[in-house]
Parts: structure tokens; C-alpha cells; sequence
């Protein structure tokens, strides 16, 4: 690994620990101002779209790796692969924002948002979301594939994992638990891949967000901030992204059938109540959360 490399994997892990400690109150604080909160599980009041944070620290440590990379003229494929992942995240976090933002909550699962389309000719936030998710995916997935068949595999991939992690954000630090997995998958995939990378460029890209999310994995787990769509949508584009880049068509394509499978069973069966009947699914699923903050969370708001 050259100088070059270092240099970014030292920015790409020093710039979210440097700006998210100042910066998550500033932000929570905005939110919760703007009424951005959300009942959660206990009833309780929470601060969502506090995703935001890991955009803003990820996009931060993103530019200076593309500046600093740029500066030392590094191949044009790892630029190129920066920009598509920055400008397809900013895209997913910006619909995942609309649909933070927006007032129409009654809808829920493409059952929901499809049938109020069918019964009342009403566009919700949601379908907004899907349309505007599925052209990124669509629009980045062109810019990482050489092949018709490739891209359509890239582009639904990505498309379904942008909206996987909306289907875990029902507890504490889930999502964030499911992303990290994600990633342990496709590291351990890309072992095995039939695909050969020299410069494994992905892994410095995915860095930023990756500690931003080990950053916020605390406050997440105390119940303190939710991801919101904002977040969600941002760590399964991310999650995405490295998977396409990562593994062979043939481990995206068994990804994509599993993933699609929990989308279907979601729009059916509660995940919530299978994790709570599964002793070990239970133990990972409260690992991070103290019985201290059990006990906050069960106390009324203020």
C-alpha cells in the first residue's frame, strides 16, 4: 500500500472523529427544533433523520480523499468511483430527508404507499422515494458496469439495499448493526470472489462511513437519535455500492434474491417479533444497549 493510500485511509478515519463530536448536538438540535421527532417503540419522543450526521462527516473525509487523490493524480477508475459513490449517496440521503420531512406517515410497506396511490390517486412520500432512489441506482449503476445485463444486476441491487435498512430501523442501533454485517459479508465474500481487484479502492471509499457509524452508534443505541429514512437510505446505498464493487455477479445476484426475500416476508411478517423468538437474534439485537438505558428510555419525556 503506497503513500497515497495511507494518506487517504488516514483521512478518511480522522475526518469523521474530528467533525462529528461538535457537530452531532448542532444537528440534533436543528432537527429537534424543526419538530423532526418521531414515537418510538417506548412511546417515547425521539429526534429522527440524525443520519444526516453521518452524510455530512462521510462527505467531508469523501472531499479531501478526492482532493488529496486528484492532487497526487491517482487512477482515474478510483476517482471516478468516489464521485459516483458520493454523488449516489447525497442522492439517497436527499430523498430518505424528503420522506423524513414529510407530514404523510399513515402509509407503510409498498402495500401501504401503492394503495393509497390506487384508492385515492395520491403520490406519497414514499413512492416519491422509490422513484427517486430507483433513477440513482439506475443513474450509478451506468456509471460502474460495461454491460446491459451488469447494470440492470447493479442497478436493482442497489436500488433494494437503499431500501433494506428501512425495514431494521424499528429498535435502537439496529439499522447500523445490519449495515455493519453487511459489510462483514461482503468481505468475506470478496475472499472468495471470482473477482480480482488490485487496488481494493471500495474499502478506503466505505471508511468514512463506516467510523461515522461506529460514532453514532451510542447515541443510536440510547435511544437518543434515529437514523430516520436520511440515514437508512444512505448506509444500504453505501452497503450497496461496496457489494458491487466488492464481490462477483454471481454473490450479487444471490444477494439481491435474499434481499428482495426480506422485502416480500416484510410486507407480511413482523422482523421485530421473529428477532424477539430467536434467542441469539435477541442477543444481538440488544447487544449495546445497557439496562442504564433500558431504564431512560422507559421514563416519561420531557
Amino acid at each position: 500500500m503506497g503513500t497515497e493510500w495511507i494518506t487517504a485511509l488516514v483521512l478518511g478515519l480522522g475526518i469523521p472523529i474530528l467533525l462529528q463530536g461538535p457537530l452531532l448536538p448542532v444537528v440534533r438540535q436543528k432537527l429537534r427544533d424543526r419538530g423532526l421527532t418521531r414515537t418510538n417503540y417506548k412511546g417515547l419522543q425521539v429526534v429522527t433523520a440524525g443520519g444526516l450526521v453521518l452524510v455530512v462527516s462521510s462527505v467531508a473525509a469523501w472531499a479531501a480523499i478526492l482532493a488529496y487523490w486528484g492532487w497526487k493524480q491517482v487512477e482515474k477508475e478510483v476517482l471516478v468511483e468516489g464521485c459516483l459513490l458520493l454523488a449516489g449517496l447525497l442522492s439517497m440521503a436527499y430523498w430518505g430527508w424528503l420522506d423524513d420531512v414529510s407530514l404523510d406517515k399513515e402509509a407503510k410497506g409498498f402495500r401501504g404507499h401503492f394503495g393509497v396511490l390506487l384508492r385515492e390517486r395520491k403520490v406519497t412520500s414514499g413512492l416519491w422515494k422509490v422513484w427517486g432512489g430507483g433513477c440513482t441506482a439506475m443513474a450509478v449503476a451506468y456509471g460502474l458496469t460495461d454491460s446491459l445485463v451488469m447494470w440492470l444486476l447493479a442497478a436493482c441491487l442497489l436500488a433494494v439495499s437503499s431500501n433494506l435498512l428501512n425495514l431494521f430501523d424499528l429498535r435502537p442501533a439496529r439499522a447500523i448493526k445490519v449495515f455493519w454485517l453487511i459489510l462483514i459479508v461482503g468481505v468475506i465474500v470478496s475472499l472468495f470472489s471470482l473477482r480480482d481487484f488490485s487496488q481494493p479502492s471500495v474499502w478506503i471509499w466505505l471508511c468514512p462511513l463506516f467510523v461515522s457509524s461506529l460514532l453514532l452508534f451510542r447515541h443510536d443505541a440510547r435511544g437518543e437519535i434515529m437514523l430516520g429514512d436520511t440515514g437508512a437510505n444512505a448506509l444500504g446505498f453505501a452497503a450497496g455500492f461496496a457489494l458491487i464493487r466488492g464481490i462477483s455477479w454471481e454473490g450479487q445476484a444471490l444477494l439481491l434474491l435474499f434481499f428482495v426475500l426480506l422485502h416480500v416476508l416484510a410486507e407480511f411478517v413482523s422482523f421485530s417479533q421473529i428477532i424477539a423468538r430467536v434467542k441469539w437474534l435477541e442477543r444481538m439485537d440488544r447487544w449495546g444497549r445497557s439496562s442504564e438505558m433500558a431504564n431512560h428510555r422507559k421514563e416519561p419525556s420531557t
